[in-house]
């Protein structure tokens, strides 16, 4: 049988649809039983298939596998060898992949949907329109960029593999490997940017120039880099290891950052200074053949939402004038307290303690949010080879077998570490650390914990963050909380639109300038919005317009419910639904509204 495989093209991205259509999928108003013999024998067959192709795609590379299950083998899962998965470019590779999609596809078709449960017919939209949307990848494949210079390989390499955690002996064995094995598998991204440079669709200069200073800076210090550092702090908690066994590890870490992370970066460097040049195109994907279709597959895929570029522009300017005019009636309501908020821009919140602040949320929004077990959590600083090139505040996602052990990380380098007082609370609670612990704490389907949700996750993040401002007490009179909460929604909106501008609309940088202008932002700033979205299409869409639908879903539950709307069961439907497309999602949320009225 031809299996389904969750094909990860970075498989060391961590925090990585059309329509159901076809008639297998059409749901039906007089449904068969669901309690027949014919029906529970479909439905074991599902559950093994799901359980199949779960247990094929988590161990097709050996990242996935640890980042996804602590203990493999608890689960009865053996993977083959240590590996960051096969990685082949070359048309018949591709084509390849494509074919392999299409056969799976085709293979959840011959299940009778409507035999299946409620919970499975929710598995099965999703999967099925998950791998529908993978297929439109493969017509723009030579857009795609593994070097972007945030979410790209050379920039998360280091906090993966810093953050690999050794639960055995074993564990420690397969990260040696992985290193081992790492110019390889960057070398095929290598050659793969090469062809993109063959054909003129390498990227701009300023990109370049970008990633060599991020691949500089991680190996400045070959003798304490953050592999041999962390490594170092802990090999000491596995247990079982001597003494020698443990000097041994070190010096085998060390000898492996020495041989193959530094000369992996050094090769990175002078294929980018080779290439840099050739890039053809320093304005957005839109100037690039097949660069509006591609970045239309982009915010379908990393929002998850089928609004289309036109409804998102739409979106995005009707918000902007109606926060813009809200700003304006606060201010004009409370002209003191605003002058007060101008003059201290920044300070309300700046010697806020991280695990203090989170566990002060946890207080705060216990009332708003579905209870789950109590949180364990860590909050560290990013090693300071990393400051400069990873966001001011993330959270590790955790393995499914493992959410009681949670890490957040504070890149105290970065320009914003001072004012991260509501980014506690996107990263923490009620925020990604919550809905992520909840998500797994629900026992989901495990195939599920392998797709990539960008949209659901970051715009739940945004959600809970604008929340968040009503919550600090340090602020003398409650309106600076909402002028910050403001602004912090202008600067994504604004962000937001300059992105979608520069990608579908064509944008330059004169045109930037002037929609900052218009809007009492900045000119000063175009610049370096614009090298960001060029360098990372659609990436704002996930936060803002993920954010958005959120509120689009509860607005809805609000009009439709009146005073019989529950914030906290509101909350609870679309957790319990988990990471998914929106579209999915606003079935769930009408279901609940059916249910209430």
């Amino acid at each position: 049988m031809i299996k389904f495989k969750i094909k990860k093209f970075l498989a060391l991205t961590l925090s990585m649809a059309m329509m159901l259509s076809l008639g297998a999928c059409e749901k039906k108003d007089d449904k068969p039983d669901q309690n027949s013999e014919e029906a529970k024998t479909e439905q074991e067959a599902f559950d093994q298939w799901l359980w199949d192709n779960f247990e094929e795609s988590v161990t097709m590379d050996t990242v996935t596998l640890h980042y996804t299950l602590a203990h493999p083998e608890e689960y009865g899962v053996e993977p083959l060898e240590v590996t960051y998965g096969d990685v082949d470019f070359s048309e018949e590779g591709l084509a390849a992949e494509k074919k392999e999609t299409e056969e799976g596809i085709a293979e959840m078709e011959d299940f009778d949907y409507d035999l299946l449960t409620d919970d499975q017919q929710f598995t099965y939209d999703i999967l099925y329109d998950y791998q529908t949307n993978s297929l439109d990848f493969y017509d723009y494949v030579y857009l795609y960029e593994p070097f972007a210079y945030t979410s790209g390989l050379q920039a998360n390499l280091p906090i993966t593999m810093s953050e690999y955690t050794f639960y055995d002996k074993g564990d420690v064995d397969d990260y040696l490997a992985l290193l081992e094995q790492t110019p390889d598998y960057f070398q095929a991204y290598l050659d793969f940017e090469k062809t993109k440079s063959e054909k003129g669709l390498f990227m701009n200069d300023h990109c370049v120039d970008e990633v060599i200073r991020q691949c500089e800076e991680f190996i400045s210090n070959p003798e304490k880099n953050l592999l041999i550092e962390t490594f170092n702090d802990r090999i000491g908690d596995v247990e079982g290891l001597s003494s020698k066994e443990i000097d041994d590890y070190k010096q085998a870490n060390y000898d492996a950052v020495m041989n193959y992370i530094i000369p992996t970066y050094e090769n990175v460097i002078e294929t980018f200074e080779d290439l840099k040049g050739s890039g053809k195109n320093e304005l957005g994907l839109c100037y690039l053949e097949n660069g509006k279709e591609y970045y239309t597959y982009l915010v379908k895929d990393k929002v998850g939402t089928d609004k289309t570029p036109e409804e998102i522009i739409e979106c995005l300017d009707t918000r902007i004038s109606e926060t813009m005019n809200g700003f304006t009636s606060l201010a004009m309501g409370n002209y003191n307290a605003y002058i007060l908020y101008i003059d201290s821009y920044g300070s309300f919140y700046e010697d806020a303690d991280p695990k203090e602040t989170i566990q002060y949320f946890e207080q705060c929004f216990d009332e708003r949010f579905p209870d789950i077990p109590d949180i364990n959590f860590t909050v560290d600083p990013v090693h300071e080879s990393l400051e400069n090139s990873v966001s001011p505040a993330f959270f590790m996602t955790p393995p499914m077998d493992d959410y009681n052990n949670n890490a957040i990380y504070i890149n105290e380098g970065s320009d914003s570490s001072g004012a991260l007082w509501s980014t506690y609370a996107h990263e923490g609670v009620p925020g990604h650390m919550y809905q992520f612990v909840y998500f797994l704490s629900n026992d989901p389907e495990p195939i599920r914990t392998l797709l990539n949700f960008n949209g659901y996750q970051e715009g739940w993040a945004t959600y809970v963050e604008n929340m968040a401002f009503d919550y600090y007490d340090g602020f003398d009179n409650p309106v600076y909380g909402e002028f910050e909460r403001i602004n912090s929604e202008l600067n994504l909106l604004v962000s937001a639109r300059v992105e979608i501008g520069v990608n579908y609309e064509g944008w330059d940088l004169e045109d930037t300038q002037n929609y900052l202008s218009e809007n009492g932002f900045s000119p000063d700033v175009a610049q370096d919005i614009m090298d960001y979205v060029i360098a990372e299409p659609a990436n704002y869409q996930m936060y803002c317009m993920g954010w958005l639908e959120f509120e689009e879903l509860r607005e809805k539950a609000e009009d439709k419910l009146g005073d019989k709307f529950d914030e906290v069961e509101f909350h609870k439907v679309v957790l319990d639904a988990g990471p998914c497309q929106f579209y999915f999602l606003e079935e769930k949320v009408d279901q609940y509204i059916k249910e209430n009225k």
